[in-house]
């Protein structure tokens, strides 16, 4: 399958990646405590299709409840870029698609995700990963 890279950043710039994806991009709509209220939009993609290329000293932690997911913030804008998620917390990253820069020829599709109910959901198979 054949991917591009797009790069994405926090609001301050000072945390850069980039992601490789396809052109016709699936992006979950969470409806959980922490994603509804941060905006985030998740794009599903293997660690090996992610690359941080500055802004560690940056990040931030947070983790709640079962603490199987760590979110990451920018320590001077705020914002969260990317994540480890709870649902795959080794080879993952979710990644927020506001922060990314996107080509015109991209197809970007939504899907919505019950997190207030995740056990449920993931056990139905609702929760899309990135080609």
């Amino acid at each position: 399958m054949k991917r591009r890279w797009f790069l994405g950043s926090c609001h301050c710039g000072g945390v850069q990646f980039s992601v490789a994806a396809t052109l016709n991009i699936t992006v979950t709509l969470c409806n959980c405590s922490i994603c509804y209220r941060s905006g985030h939009q998740e794009i599903m993609v293997r660690e090996d299709h992610f690359i941080l290329h500055e802004g560690e000293e940056l990040l931030s932690s947070y983790r709640f409840g079962e603490n199987r997911a760590e979110h990451t913030f920018c320590s001077r804008c705020g914002i969260k870029p990317f994540y480890r998620p709870r649902s795959h917390p080794i080879g993952f990253r979710s990644v927020n698609a506001r922060c990314l820069t996107f080509a015109p020829d991209v197809t970007l599709t939504y899907a919505d995700f019950d997190g207030q109910n995740w056990e449920s959901s993931i056990a139905v198979g609702l929760h899309r990963l990135t080609d």
